[in-house]
């Protein structure tokens, strides 16, 4: 665990992801709530032993939990027609014999009623446009809160596998749990 910290604090390096879709909800600088994805103690294993580096980028953050779980939060910016805009990126990298791969999956747009998580994604700086990585399922909502299990949405796991030249992540793998509270007005 000390090493996928290390590296997590060590890389800085950007790059990208996925195909093209939908366009991003533009969203204000200023934080209106946050989103928060807990990732299963599995799924963090299986990343570790992949040497595959999972992060928040800046505003977002990410965290390692005890037992060695990954928590991530980017802080919601804006509302528009039920989609959730986000600030900060969610970052990937394996360093392997082809040198650093990246994904980068930036301008993250949530859409609970729909169940999907989009955002535009880049692969060691290749831009591959907008497109949903995660779905959202057993969504419920209470008062500002939304909480879902999330899951690589159809196809996604062949292609992080592919950009960052690993064998870790499988079709509909189920990554772990979210929410989102917004701020009351």
């Amino acid at each position: 665990m000390k090493r996928l910290v290390g590296i997590v604090i060590s890389v800085g390096v950007v790059g990208a992801f996925l195909a093209p879709s939908t366009a991003a909800v533009a969203a204000d600088s200023t934080p209106i709530g946050v989103t928060a994805v807990r990732v299963n103690y599995d799924v963090t294993k299986a990343l570790l032993a992949a040497n595959v580096v999972v992060n928040g980028e800046d505003p977002g953050g990410s965290t390692i939990l005890s037992p060695g779980k990954l928590a991530l939060e980017f802080p919601a910016t804006g509302v528009k027609n039920g989609k959730i805009s986000h600030a900060g990126s969610l970052f990937l990298s394996h360093y392997g014999s082809m040198g650093w791969r990246t994904v980068v999956v930036s301008n993250l747009t949530a859409d609970p009623a729909k169940g999907t998580l989009k955002g535009r994604v880049y692969a060691t700086d290749t831009d591959l446009g907008t497109a949903t990585i995660f779905t959202l399922t057993k969504v419920k909502t209470s008062g500002p809160s939304t909480t879902y299990t999330v899951k690589l949405a159809p196809g996604v796991a062949g292609i992080l596998n592919s950009a960052l030249g690993v064998h870790a992540f499988a079709e509909g793998m189920r990554i772990g749990s979210g929410a989102t509270t917004l701020t009351p007005n």
